[in-house]
C-alpha cells in the first residue's frame, strides 16, 4: 500500500506534467527574442533613419546653398545692368549739359562695374553660365571704351562727341549688353528652377525619412517650411528689385528728357541774345555813326548830343548783352581744374588792364608771393580781370584809386584778396552786389551792367572755391576769392 501510494507522486514529478511546462519557457525566450530583435530592428531603423536624415538634410544644405547662389547671381546681374546703365545716364548728362558733377554717378558705376563683375565669375559654376559670362566681358569692354571716349571728347569739342553718338555704336553695344544679360538671367532662372525643385523633392523625401523617427520629422518639416519662406521672400524681394530698377531707370529718362528740353531752350535763348538783339544794336550804331558823318554840319548840338547817346546806349547793350551771355556759359560749359600759377595770371590780367588804370591813374600792387591754385585759367582771369576793374571804378569823384592784391594760405586753400580805396558797400547789400543785376548805383554815377560780380561768384563756384567782401560805406572794400592750393592735391 505504502509503495503503491509513492508511484503517483515520483510520476507527478517526473512525468507529463513537466515536459509540458517547457512550452511557456520557449514562448517566453521567443517573445524576448523577438523584442530584442524589434529594439534592434527600431535602434537600426532609427540609426539608418538618422544616417538617411543627416545624408538628406546635407543634401538639402547643399542645394539651398546652390539656390541662394543663383539668387545672388541673379542680383548680380541685375547690378551689372544697373551699373552700366548707370555709367551711361552719367556719360549721357555729361555729353547734354558739360557739367563735371555728371560724371561723378558715370565714375562711381565704372569702378562698380567689375567688381559686380568680378563677383559673377567666382560664383559662377555652371559651364554654360561661365560661357555666357565670357562672351558678355568683351561687350561691357567695348561700352565702357566707347563711353569713355566721348566723355574724352566732350571735354574738347561737343560736336565731336555728339558725332560719335550719332553713330549708335553706343547703342548697339548697349543692345547686345542688355540681350546678353538676359539670356544669362533667363539660364540662371532655369538653374534655379531646377535647383528649387531638386530642394522640394530633397524635403519631401526628409520628411517622409523624419516621420520614421518622430521628433525628426518635425524638425525636418519646420526646416522646410523656414527655406520655402525665405525662397518666396527672395523672390518677392528680386521682384521689388526688378520693379525698383524699372521705375528707376523710366524716372532717369524722364529727368534726362526734362534736362535735354531746358538745355535745349538755354541754347535757343543764348541763339537769340547772340545774333537777333545784337544785330539791331549794330545797325543803331551804324547809323547813328553815318547821320554824324554825312550830316554832323548840318546838325545842331542837341542833334550831336542824341546821337551821342544813342551810341552810348548801343555800346552799353552791347557790353550787357555780353556780359549776360558769359553768365549763362558759365552754367553750361565744362570749366576743369588744374594748377594754375596765381601770381602770372594776376600779373596778365594787371597788364592787359593798362589803359583803364593809366586812365584812372591808378596805384596798383602786388604783394608776393600768390600760391598756385587750382582753378581754370581763362576763368580765372576773367574773375581777376572783374575785380580788378570794380576796384578802379567805384572811387569817389576826385580820388586817386589805389589797389592791394596780396594772398594768403591756410589748410590747403589760398584766399586772394583785392582791397580797395573806393565808396565801399554797406553790410546789408554785400550779399545782393553778387546777384545778377543788382546795382546800388544808377549807371549815370558808375558805368556798368551790374553783372560782373554776379560773373565772379558764378565762375568761383565752378571752380570749387568761394567768394564774398568785406566793406563799410566809406571806407573801400576787400574782396576775397578762394581756392584749393596746388600744394595740398595728391599727386599721382
Amino acid at each position: 500500500m505504502i509503495l503503491s501510494a509513492d508511484t503517483p507522486m515520483k510520476e507527478k514529478a517526473t512525468g507529463r506534467p513537466p515536459t509540458s511546462g517547457q512550452a511557456p519557457a520557449r514562448s517566453s525566450r521567443f517573445k524576448r527574442s523577438i523584442g530584442a530583435f524589434a529594439f534592434t530592428l527600431a535602434g537600426a531603423l532609427l540609426v539608418a533613419s538618422a544616417i538617411t536624415l543627416n545624408v538628406l538634410l546635407s543634401g538639402l544644405t547643399e542645394t539651398r546653398t546652390l539656390v541662394l547662389r543663383t539668387g545672388s547671381i541673379l542680383r548680380d546681374a541685375a547690378e551689372l545692368h544697373v551699373d552700366i546703365r548707370s555709367a551711361e545716364t552719367g556719360q549721357r548728362g555729361y555729353l547734354l549739359t558739360g557739367e563735371r558733377r555728371y560724371l561723378t554717378p558715370y565714375e562711381r558705376a565704372i569702378g562698380q562695374v567689375w567688381s559686380t563683375f568680378q563677383r559673377l565669375q567666382q560664383a559662377v559654376q555652371d559651364s554654360g553660365q561661365v560661357t555666357r559670362l565670357a562672351g558678355l566681358r568683351p561687350l561691357i569692354e567695348a561700352k565702357l571704351e566707347e563711353l569713355g571716349r566721348t566723355v574724352e571728347l566732350r571735354g574738347r569739342s561737343f560736336e565731336e562727341a555728339l558725332a560719335v553718338v550719332r553713330t549708335d555704336v553706343g547703342q548697339k553695344l548697349m543692345e547686345d549688353i542688355e540681350a546678353a544679360i538676359a539670356e544669362f538671367e533667363r539660364a540662371e532662372q532655369e538653374i534655379m528652377v531646377s535647383r528649387t525643385r531638386e530642394l522640394e523633392q530633397r524635403a519631401v523625401w526628409t520628411t517622409r525619412v523624419a516621420a520614421v523617427s518622430g521628433v525628426l520629422a518635425l524638425i525636418s518639416a519646420i526646416l522646410g517650411v523656414i527655406w520655402i519662406g525665405r525662397q518666396r521672400a527672395n523672390a518677392r524681394l528680386l521682384d521689388a528689385e526688378q520693379r525698383f530698377r524699372q521705375d528707376l531707370e523710366r524716372k532717369v529718362e524722364e529727368r534726362t528728357a526734362q534736362l535735354s528740353q531746358a538745355n535745349r531752350e538755354l541754347d535757343a535763348f543764348a541763339y537769340t541774345i547772340s545774333h537777333d538783339l545784337r544785330a539791331p544794336l549794330r545797325a543803331m550804331h551804324g547809323y547813328a555813326g553815318a547821320l554824324v558823318e554825312d550830316y554832323g554840319s548840318i546838325l545842331p548840338e542837341e542833334g550831336h548830343r542824341f546821337t551821342d547817346r544813342i551810341v552810348s546806349a548801343a555800346e552799353r547793350m552791347e557790353v550787357l548783352i555780353e556780359d549776360i551771355l558769359t553768365y549763362s556759359r558759365l552754367a553750361r560749359e565744362e570749366v576743369s581744374v588744374r594748377p594754375v600759377d596765381l601770381e602770372a595770371t594776376v600779373e596778365k590780367v594787371i597788364a592787359n588792364a593798362e589803359p583803364i588804370i593809366r586812365e584812372a591813374k591808378a596805384r596798383v600792387e602786388v604783394e608776393p608771393p600768390l600760391p598756385d591754385v587750382m582753378a581754370h585759367a581763362p576763368t580765372l582771369a576773367q574773375v581777376m580781370d572783374n575785380l580788378l576793374s570794380n576796384a578802379i571804378k567805384f572811387i569817389p569823384s576826385g580820388q586817386t584809386p589805389h589797389v592791394s592784391i596780396r594772398a594768403e594760405e591756410s589748410d590747403g586753400r589760398v584766399r586772394l584778396w583785392v582791397e580797395d580805396n573806393g565808396i565801399g558797400i554797406d553790410p546789408a547789400h554785400q550779399e545782393r552786389v553778387f546777384q545778377p543785376f543788382q546795382r546800388l548805383h544808377g549807371v549815370e554815377s558808375y558805368p556798368g551792367t551790374g553783372i560782373g560780380l554776379a560773373i565772379v561768384r558764378r565762375s568761383i563756384e565752378r571752380m570749387g572755391g568761394r567768394s564774398g567782401v568785406i566793406s563799410e560805406p566809406g571806407q573801400g572794400s576787400r574782396f576775397w576769392i578762394e581756392l584749393r592750393s596746388v600744394q595740398r592735391e595728391p599727386t599721382i
